[in-house]
């Protein structure tokens, strides 16, 4: 420590308890906030800098601190370029302009082609649910099945065990459903909720299930529940959550569940303009009118919803391919 005062100030700061300087010629204080600032890209290379870094830098322990300290919340992205268990995911930092790679799903020696997953972050966690893809056991072959695989990533674990565990399974398998977490309290907690789905596959767009079932993850018993059902087939969805004062809602919007015939032999897609909503509180469904005119979209894109607290009206994004809609 920097000196005897600074130690005993710094002490609640200071996560790697050791009575070495962080920064020479700084207090650890000051110390802290410029190391609990860096992006998290860059934290596992700048771990190697000394025994004082690697144990100041531990995620586990850096986290808290930032909330300690009141630093604002950095926002990561996550991209899948592909497969996750051929091609390994990237965080983005917008804030830094930093890309830092994810480990790969497993891989499975007779599955292949995971296309339609949906990933979704829930405190340090990410999750990536369900999907369809190819299974070489299966009769015939090269028809895609829907999976009910879920992994869970732990971004405050060491570089060295950063890895992806299995989850227990979705009730239902699924790709293309509807998606959202729902953060629990100061003492953890909280769930995953997904909606919809079916088993269509990127290779076949015009195949593939419909569903309206729905489910609940929750994070304390690690265990899956059968929620309320859609009120009707909806696959192709996208879901998020809207806090409203006290109230929180969990909204499903398009995608498509019937299908009509074009010259009465190819099948196309009857897509929806409409939306519901699930109150969490209550459990129940209500149906929301069109969200858009005739011929002004058919598919929509992944929505993320930023910001709502403190009684403000919430950011609503949507990527549509290289624009981004609000």
């Amino acid at each position: 420590m920097a000196s005897s005062s600074s130690s005993a100030d710094a002490g609640t700061l200071d996560p790697a308890g050791e009575a070495q300087t962080l920064i020479p010629g700084l207090l650890d204080d000051v110390a802290a906030v410029i190391l609990a600032s860096l992006p998290y890209s860059h934290q596992a290379r700048l771990r190697a800098t000394s025994r004082s870094w690697n144990a100041f830098l531990a995620p586990r322990l850096l986290l808290p601190l930032r909330r300690r300290l009141r630093l604002p919340p950095r926002h990561l992205l996550c991209l899948f370029p592909k497969d996750p268990s051929l091609a390994p995911p990237y965080l983005f930092d917008p804030a830094a302009s930093a890309w830092a790679p994810l480990p790969r799903l497993p891989c499975s020696p007779h599955l292949y082609g995971l296309t339609n997953f949906v990933p979704v972050s829930l405190g340090p966690h990410l999750y990536v649910l369900g999907g369809s893809h190819f299974d070489a056991r299966s009769y015939p072959i090269g028809i895609p099945t829907a999976s009910a695989a879920a992994h869970r990533l732990d971004l405050t674990a060491p570089p060295s065990l950063l890895a992806w565990h299995r989850l227990p399974d979705m009730l239902s398998p699924r790709g293309s459903f509807a998606c959202a977490s729902v953060p629990g309290g100061d003492d953890g907690g909280g769930g995953i909720i997904v909606a919809g789905g079916g088993s269509r596959h990127s290779m076949f767009p015009s195949e593939g299930s419909r569903m309206s079932s729905v489910e609940w993850y929750d994070v304390d018993s690690a265990e899956w529940k059968m929620g309320e059902r859609l009120p009707r087939y909806r696959a192709g969805c996208v879901g998020f959550l809207v806090r409203w004062g006290e109230e929180e809602e969990f909204w499903v919007m398009g995608g498509y569940g019937d299908y009509r015939t074009v010259s009465g032999v190819v099948p196309a897609d009857v897509y929806y303009r409409d939306a519901v909503v699930l109150g969490m509180r209550s459990g129940k469904w209500r149906e929301v009118g069109e969200m858009w005119e005739e011929g002004e979209r058919r598919k929509l894109g992944p929505v993320v919803v930023v910001g709502g607290k403190d009684g403000q009206a919430p950011g609503i994004f949507m990527l549509d391919r290289n624009d981004i809609l609000r």
